[in-house]
């Protein structure tokens, strides 16, 4: 190859000042301060993508999700989402635990499940219990513009049939609506783009509608893609109205419940006021029974009769149903039964009530004495957990004053070895009237429950089975004052 002297003569205009650079910085070994330090190469990051984990099993418990047998999501419950992580990319064991009472439970196992570079895979839990299994579901391919959402549709309602699925807008008549697809539960479809507007969802089975979104405006996610899950309904109230209802997770993980539009609050009310019977008949009603009354906007202006002739330990509808009412804020009158909400004896506060959601509203407390009569209103979490039991606690009981509650396995301890000090440790203690507990989840079995005031066991409840999906409330009450004795003790069990 032949070289040119200017070549030559460059590269030595070069080299020479580099080199008398380094000699001089080389000339004091032990002058550290001239060492010039060249900065290591800049490493390739590493290749990652994402992933997300779905609760769609109705009847399982909450779950925690381990990656190569590390606890990566703890606590997840039925219709929430992880949100996306983002991971490494590469082969990953993902295991799915149970959280039962006594100790947890491997559910779901999947070895090797890889996550390439830029994907973002969601895993759903779905199914019931018996039969769960993961079903790995795609974000849509369709790359939305600024006025678009792009949809993946999934069924993962496990009771649900094979259904149509309508997409339109909010005021079209759906006689006059043709399918947008049809998919049976474990399908997903990749819906494409639809735009950032108002809509409205409905699901159809054999031309009937099985579930009305109502209007949904996508507007706010605008530009994203999202993964719409239809999950079945977790309480009687939300079943009333439709077996399904819609869970939309956006990008960022966050992630909204869409009922079906017409679905009602569920109440629940029970009569614990032991002095009420008495206080009505001395103001000339013989039977001694209250009435409820409700009043809100969307009852029109006067107070509608919710319940009539309500007597001491009623319960209404039932033990284990609701009322339906329209989601909305109202106000409660207990009147004696006249049929006249003017002879009212207590008026509540504002007690919103929403959709979907079931409540026992406990009227208790004394009428003419103290502690004074007032509602409890309590939100029940109904959804039936397969594999266990779940118990929340209510003092209704004035006349009992802060008790200790023990609770054990049916048969381990007689009343008397509660009150000697041999039943251990109680559940409870100190619990005061109007104390409403969490829930707290118990292995299914049969259960002794025992309420102690001044060192005696005043409510003796035993062998009490709890069944797995059995979701109880345990209300104590005392004597009824118009004629009890102290021996009236007694709890009033409720259930889902």
């Amino acid at each position: 190859m032949k070289t040119s002297n200017r070549s030559i003569v460059s590269k030595l205009a070069v080299a020479l000042p580099l080199a008398a650079v380094i000699a001089g910085c080389s000339s004091d070994s032990n002058n550290n301060d001239n060492v010039i330090e060249f900065p290591p190469a800049a490493e390739e990051p590493a290749a990652s993508g994402f992933i997300q984990v779905v609760h769609a099993s109705v009847d399982a418990p909450a779950v925690n999700v381990l990656l190569n047998g590390s606890v990566a999501i703890e606590g997840l419950d039925y219709a929430e989402t992880s949100g996306f992580a983002e991971l490494d990319a590469g082969s990953y064991d993902i295991a799915v635990e149970g959280i039962i009472p006594g100790g947890n439970a491997a559910v779901i196992e999947v070895a090797g499940f890889s996550i390439e570079e830029n994907a973002r895979p969601t895993v759903i839990a779905v199914g019931n219990v018996a039969d769960i299994a993961p079903l790995v579901v795609n974000e849509s391919a369709s790359e939305p513009a600024q006025t678009e959402v792009a949809l993946t549709v999934t069924h993962a309602a496990p009771d649900a049939p094979r259904v149509d699925v309508y997409l339109s807008a909010p005021e079209d008549d759906f006689a006059s609506l043709s399918a947008a697809f049809a998919f049976e539960f474990g399908e997903s479809i990749d819906a494409g783009v639809v735009m950032a507007e108002p809509v409205r969802i409905r699901v159809g089975l054999e031309d009937d509608v099985v579930y009305d979104s109502g209007t949904v405006d996508l507007t706010a996610f605008a530009g994203q893609k999202l993964l719409v899950t239809a999950i079945a309904a977790e309480n009687s109230t939300e079943a009333a109205a439709s077996p399904v209802k819609l869970l939309v997770t956006t990008e960022q993980g966050e992630s909204v419940e869409i009922l079906d539009m017409d679905t009602n609050a569920g109440v629940r009310v029970v009569h614990l006021s032991p002095d009420a019977n008495a206080a009505v008949m001395s103001a000339g009603v013989d039977s001694g029974n209250v009435e409820v009354f409700a009043t809100s906007e969307v009852l029109g202006m006067d107070p509608v009769e919710l319940i009539a002739g309500f007597n001491y330990l009623d319960q209404f509808p039932g033990e284990s149903a609701y009322a339906g009412v329209p989601s909305a804020s109202y106000v409660f009158d207990v009147a004696p039964d006249t049929d006249m909400v003017g002879d009212s004896v207590f008026m509540s506060g504002e007690v919103a009530l929403d959709a979907g959601t079931e409540y026992t509203v406990v009227a208790a407390g004394r009428v003419l004495g103290t502690p004074a009569f007032g509602l409890l209103p309590t939100v029940d979490a109904n959804r039936s957990v397969a594999t266990e039991a779940s118990v929340k606690v209510i003092h209704g009981a004035p006349a009992a004053g802060e008790v200790d509650v023990y609770v054990t396995a049916a048969g381990e301890f007689s009343a008397m070895d509660v009150e000697g000090g041999l039943a251990g440790a109680p559940l409870l203690d100190d619990f005061a009237f109007g104390d409403i507990t969490d829930y707290v989840t118990v292995a299914t079995g049969a259960y002794d429950i025992r309420v102690v005031a001044g060192g005696m066991v005043a409510i003796n409840a035993e062998n009490f089975e709890l069944g797995g999906g059995v979701v109880a409330s345990v209300l104590a009450y005392g004597p009824s004052e118009q004629g009890g004795s102290t021996t009236d003790f007694g709890v009033v069990v409720l259930t889902n």
